[in-house]
């Protein structure tokens, strides 16, 4: 039978092995290896060219839009001249609806239209009476143009060239790219209607930089006289996508 002592200096030496290898343990691995860290490589600074592509393409997959047209100077309607367009609101649904509330000044007078449109066929309310009635011929303002696959907004996009990017702005809370360029009458007059009658406009564009949604499309002009005042039309689109019904009113 082994003595007590023997036992006590037997145990006390497995312990003290054992505090080596813990130790030992501890030193070599104890602490977790570090994870590897990836590398972000950045995405590359979208040029003017690329952003217009992209609103393009946004506006083609757009359904329905809200708009709102202000306009500073002289925009005529009619072909003599005497309604001036002040402003208008209203809503776009593709493939061919539109509706629109505007002001118009005649002979200094300002009053508030509206006008429908579902195909080939536009109503607007009639001046006097305010009854819907069949849209005169030469009535210039057609804001269904906006979406048009051959002269709106997005294949315009597609046709401008040498566009400058500018520094990035905020509309209604939406950061936005910004980009500038030269439009000349040939690519720009189907959009506005011809309402817009210089060789060349300036065009600046905000697009989403999220969702790459055309936010606003300002479109300005010199003045047609020394003394005029330049036409600029501001055009803010909102809504994207979402539903609304337009029918015909009569």
């Amino acid at each position: 039978m082994p003595r007590p002592g023997f036992i006590c200096r037997r145990t006390a030496r497995a312990l003290a092995m054992t505090v080596v290898i813990v130790l030992g343990i501890a030193a070599c691995g104890g602490q977790p290896a570090p994870e590897p860290t990836s590398t972000v490589v950045p995405r590359p600074t979208p040029t003017a060219a690329d952003l217009l592509e992209r609103a393009s393409r946004r506006v083609a997959e757009t359904t329905a839009v809200h708009y709102a047209l202000t306009i500073s100077g002289d925009t005529f309607l009619d072909t003599t001249e005497t309604i001036r367009l002040v402003d208008a609101e209203g809503d776009l649904q593709r493939p061919d609806r539109v509706y629109s509330s505007f002001r118009a000044e005649i002979l200094g007078r300002t009053i508030t239209l509206q006008l429908i449109t579902v195909g080939p066929d536009s109503w607007t309310t009639d001046i006097l009476s305010g009854e819907w009635v069949a849209a005169p011929g030469e009535f210039a303002y057609k804001p269904g143009i906006l979406f048009d696959n051959q002269d709106g907004i997005g294949p315009v996009m597609d046709r401008i060239s040498n566009p400058e990017r500018l520094d990035d702005a905020e509309i209604d809370g939406r950061l936005a790219y910004r980009i500038e360029a030269t439009v000349d009458q040939a690519t720009i007059g189907p959009l506005t209607s011809y309402l817009l009658t210089s060789p060349a406009v300036t065009v600046n564009l905000w697009i989403d930089r999220e969702t790459d949604d055309l936010l606003r499309a300002e479109l300005s002009q010199p003045a047609s006289e020394p003394d005029g005042e330049p036409t600029t039309w501001t055009l803010d689109l909102s809504r994207h996508g979402e539903d609304v019904s337009i029918e015909p009113p009569v």
